[in-house]
Order: C-alpha cells, then structure tokens, then sequence
C-alpha cells in the first residue's frame, strides 16, 4: 500500500575540489529550509542545468511531510485493516468449533452467522477503500509535483534557463552531465523558502 511516488536521496558535497564526491551523487550540504538561495553560484550562461530529484524530494520540506503524511496514513489503514481480518478468522474458527460441537441452538447460530456476515462484509468494503487510500497519496504526490514544477518555470526564467533536467541515479534517462551545470542545492533552498513563507497562511 504504502507506495508513494516519492525519490530518496544520496548525501551531497559542496566542495568541487578534486578529493570531492560527484555533485550527482552526494548532497548533504544543501540549504536548509531557512538558508539563503546562493544565486553567485548558479550556471552562467547555459540554456540547460539540471538537479538531482532524489535530493530534490528528500530534501523538500513539503515532499517530506507529504510522504510521512501518506506512509502514516497507508500503514494505519494496513493494521486496521489486519485487525479486523485477524478478528473474524478468530470468531469464525471458534463459531465453528463450537457449532461442530453443538454447542448452539438453531437461533444462536443464525444470529452469530448474521453477525459474522456483517464483519466480512466491513472487510470487504475496507479492501473496496484502499483504491481511496491510494488515491489520497497519488493526489498528494502530484500537488507536491506541481509545486515542483511552477517553481522551476519561475526559476527558469527568472535566470534565464530554457530547461532544468531531472538526475536520478537509477532509473534515469538523464546521463553525462557535467556537474557544473548542477543546481540541485539552489532548487532545493529556494523550494524550501517558499514553502516556509506560505506556512499557515
């Protein structure tokens, strides 16, 4: 269930020195959410950069608290989901043990089947809602998406990109780039200080 969309990160390192991990690969001095947007060391002159989305989505605050929000809801519904289950299989062994055992009149036993008719019945319709469940996480996914992606627009033409690619270690098609071009850790602050300005607002 708990099947959000969202990337996860690898540690990043500011230093371009020689002894330095790949930018694509290590990301752990990113702004925080309130530090400044280093505009000095963006990408002069290039019609193309691009930033590495597992940072991007681990390392912004909104992403976050969406997806905790969504695994928080996904295994809630899990386990009371399994309870219930857990409970019927428990009443219907012993209804029918007992019931083998004649344990029960006509009456009784129609009134226990009645009310265990009625569990399987909540099961199923639990089972019916997880497509809810599931789409209350897809929404919550494509609203963090979109904020994503108007914040690029804005950034794109305010420092005159015409494209900002997306770098994932796997599963990317994006390949070669130069890590120049990178700016993963001015996305990410900006993301986040536009997400800190609209908090309870």
């Amino acid at each position: 269930m708990v099947a959000v969309g969202f990337l996860y990160y690898k540690s990043f390192s500011g230093s371009k020195n020689a002894s330095s991990v790949s930018a694509k690969e290590n990301y752990d001095s990113i702004p925080a959410a309130t530090a400044p947007v280093v505009l000095s060391e963006l990408p002069k002159n290039r019609a193309v950069v691009f930033v590495n989305a597992d940072s991007v989505f681990a390392k912004y605050e909104l992403a976050k608290k969406a997806k905790a929000s969504a695994e928080g809801k996904a295994a809630s519904y899990q386990r009371a989901y399994q309870s219930k289950v857990e409970a019927f299989q428990k009443e219907y062994n012993d209804y029918m043990e007992k019931a083998g055992a004649g344990a029960y009149t006509k009456e009784q036993g129609l009134a226990i089947e009645e009310g265990l008719k009625k569990k399987k019945d909540d099961i199923m319709i639990m089972e019916e809602n997880q497509n809810n469940v599931m789409s209350e996480m897809e929404a919550a996914n494509t609203d963090v998406q979109k904020r994503i992606y108007d914040y690029l627009t804005r950034f794109n033409k305010e420092h005159g990109y015409h494209c900002v690619l997306a770098y994932t270690k796997t599963g990317g098609g994006v390949l070669g780039v130069n890590d120049s071009l990178d700016v993963t850790p001015q996305v990410v602050a900006g993301l986040n200080a536009e997400y800190s300005g609209t908090k309870g607002k």
